[in-house]
């Protein structure tokens, strides 16, 4: 109990050492948490008897130790109750030598599923799900875990256990403060908190509502288990007040409108430990189940959809670089790295795979090249892997590809306005072209919401391509003049660099306003109590996880570059 040797057995008289002949001696142990709320700790003496024990709790650490005074091992295995179902297992704790088992998914559990949702498609009138043949697969996603071994000398107590169960369950790593990663324009162009004024403080208040509120949520509707925990539900349904988890393309986020960049810019300019546990789980989660690894989408994600890896969409914005940056350069985490080098060559999918094959066919919109894309969001996604890869390797190669497109780009007929959204694309070289109607135009307002506008930040202060910056100048200029999804973050870019105030005043006023498709409304809150819903929770009516991200990475950036 307290970690002491006890007596030799020869030490005891005849009566104890009968005593201790005749208990019984148990060989098995086992800590099961099969939901986000229930674990349960049980033993038995033999692999052939009953496990026995009654002992249940809600949420453990997952940490478990065998061994003596004489020394043990024990291991830990991170967000345990969070990436249910988990067991931990000793086996054979009375013989010389123990066994310790970690099963990432627990025997006890139903067995895995991996299958889609349904067995009939539901379009993307019915339910904004774009199903298309064969590609509803799981072939390729993966999960990794993170499991801490820790040797010691000797059992060390139940304070002990207790103690490093905890450390291991926060794994609080060690990080720069805001102010100095500010300093240094680490990851972009962002800002640190100002209340200075009422004008500041507004906007201060609504992102830590936004924050707040989907940390409720998380809890409230269970965003936790093996597949699901990291990602957020995309729309919510205000008149069954539940998000809308069973249907199609507006159940799990995926990335969308750049959820994890909302996150991560938060914590920069925050420090705050529990939004770093939102985008840490949220990083592990979409780089990891929400993308291909092997197999015929290789280096791909899948759209948002009921089931992660249901949609037919299977495209680069999911799957870049983009979205790891962040963890990898603040940690130095070696599976982060792996993942960005895994698809610092997705392009060359293009061949195989148009991400424009049903909304803008080849047969009418024809291109002699070999593929074709969208500047964005897949272009700006794969020159955030080209970019990446050349700043941890140095390789020209993908340095090149970047200038080669953006110069590209800038000699476009409209620059980045210019004709269909699918574009002519060489991967062997990164040559873009346009074969069709100089006079066409396109607003795709895709191109900077998801990732590409906090990615091109970056890489504006990296590679000096004048005529490209000219282009991204005059796109952010004109956008609002073709588009009504509003996109503050733009007109803030173009305030900013033609010093024009009254650009700045207008960027503002649209945050705050209700333009079509992405109102700014109020967050009003009101709680919801049993029998409308199974448990009390908290209601935002016209909430939705694209309108979140989107306000608040707007915002974040408008607090640095034009402030009120």
């Amino acid at each position: 109990m307290e970690g002491k040797r006890i007596p030799a057995y020869e030490q005891f008289d005849e009566k104890n050492r009968d005593l201790l002949d005749h208990w019984a001696a148990w060989d098995n142990f086992r800590l099961s948490q099969l939901t986000d709320n229930a674990f349960s700790i049980r033993k038995r003496a033999e692999a052939d008897r009953p496990w026995i024990g009654t002992f249940t709790g809600t949420r453990s650490d997952g940490f478990v130790f065998a061994g003596d005074v004489s020394g043990g091992i024990g291991v830990g295995l991170q967000d345990f109750w969070q990436a249910y179902p988990a067991s931990l297992e000793v086996r054979q704790a009375r013989s010389d030598e123990a066994s310790l088992i970690v099963w990432l998914w627990s025997p006890e559990a139903e067995a895995m599923d991996l299958r889609h949702y349904d067995s009939v498609a539901h379009d993307l009138n019915a339910s904004y799900e774009d199903v298309q043949e064969g590609m509803s697969t799981p072939y390729g996603i993966a999960r990794t875990h993170t499991l801490t071994l820790v040797p010691k000398a000797a059992y060390p107590g139940k304070k002990g256990i207790a103690d490093i169960a905890c450390l291991l369950a926060k794994a609080s790593p060690l990080l720069c403060t805001p102010e100095y990663l500010h300093a240094c324009r680490a990851f972009g162009i962002w800002s640190l908190p100002d209340r200075s004024n009422p004008a500041r403080s507004r906007v201060e208040d609504r992102l830590d509502a936004y924050i707040s509120f989907y940390q409720k949520a998380i809890e409230q509707h269970k965003w936790y288990g093996f597949w699901n925990y990291g990602d957020f539900m995309h729309a919510y349904d205000p008149v069954r007040h539940e998000w809308r988890y069973d249907v199609g393309g507006f159940a799990w986020d995926n990335t969308e409108l750049a959820s994890n960049m909302w996150l991560w810019y938060n914590f920069l300019r925050t420090g705050r430990y529990d939004i770093w546990k939102m985008a840490e789980a949220m990083t592990r989660h979409t780089a990891e189940v929400d993308v291909y690894h092997i197999g015929p989408n290789a280096g791909l994600g899948s759209r948002h959809n009921v089931s992660h890896w249901g949609c037919g969409a299977k495209e680069a914005r999911i799957s870049q670089a983009a979205w790891n940056r962040f963890y990898y350069y603040l940690t130095t985490d070696e599976r982060s790295s792996d993942l960005m080098t895994e698809v610092k060559d997705a392009d060359q999918k293009l061949y195989t795979l148009d991400p424009m094959r049903l909304a803008e066919p080849r047969s009418k919109f024809p291109s002699s090249a070999p593929a074709r894309l969208r500047i964005g969001p897949d272009w700006l996604a794969y020159a955030g892997n080209w970019m990446t890869e050349w700043e941890r390797t140095r390789d020209r190669k993908y340095l090149d590809k970047i200038v080669t497109g953006m110069n590209c780009i800038a000699s476009l007929p409209n620059g980045l306005f210019t004709g269909n959204k699918a574009l002519g694309f060489y991967p062997d070289t990164g040559v873009i072209t346009y074969e069709g109607d100089p006079t066409l135009k396109n607003t795709n307002h895709l191109m900077t919401i998801m990732g590409g506008f906090e990615l091109m930040n970056e890489m504006q202060g990296m590679i000096d391509v004048p005529a490209f910056n000219q282009a991204w100048l005059e796109h952010a200029r004109d956008f609002k003049l073709y588009n009504h999804f509003r996109v503050s973050r733009l007109q803030a870019y173009a305030a900013w660099h033609l010093y024009d105030p009254k650009r700045a005043a207008e960027a503002w006023k649209d945050l705050w306003g209700r333009l079509e498709h992405t109102p700014a409304p109020p967050m009003t809150v009101r709680k919801i109590f049993p029998p409308e819903v199974p448990a009390p929770l908290d209601e935002c009516m016209p909430i939705s996880t694209n309108d979140a991200a989107l306000w608040s990475l707007d915002a974040i950036y408008m607090q640095e570059v034009i402030p009120q």
